[in-house]
């Protein structure tokens, strides 16, 4: 007896908060469920490491969540210029998840179509320096989006 009375309470307001929480035709929750920086298509865009972006228009949030950077440190002798790797997810309320990589160097994966987008990675900084360590924190993607 005294559960039922802790749980349809909670039931209740459970179910007023689903029902109030997008009324207005025009909300968005697929991204303001999430604290998540706004994504534009069509333009460069930077991705700072480990954080959010999401498209209200396509309901799609992208993050990257690792890096591969052996790039030719400015200041060194290189026998090549390296290569920087980044790991991509897509999530998307149509299509689930999605995990992709793209490269700076030209010899490999620099850009690919996934969900009907396509994206292009432009740069990874930093650049990396001789003597300079850098944290995943320190480096953002530059990308374009376009569909």
């Amino acid at each position: 007896m005294r559960l039922k009375t802790i749980i349809i309470p909670v039931l209740l307001l459970l179910t007023g908060l689903f029902i109030t929480g997008c009324e207005d035709k025009n909300c968005n929750c697929y991204c303001s469920s999430f604290d998540a920086q706004e994504l534009i298509l069509n333009d460069t865009v930077e991705l700072k490491y480990s954080e959010l972006y999401c498209n209200p228009e396509y309901e799609f949030r992208l993050s990257f969540d690792s890096l591969s950077d052996s790039r030719c440190p400015l200041g060194a002798v290189c026998i090549w210029e390296g290569n920087a790797e980044v790991r991509l997810i897509v999530q998307s309320s149509e299509h689930g998840s999605n995990t992709f990589r793209l490269n700076t160097n030209e010899m490999f994966l620099t850009d690919t179509m996934v969900n009907g987008f396509r994206y292009e990675l432009i740069d990874v900084l930093p650049y990396p320096e001789v003597d300079q360590d850098y944290q995943l924190d320190d480096y953002t993607l530059q990308l374009i989006i376009s569909d």
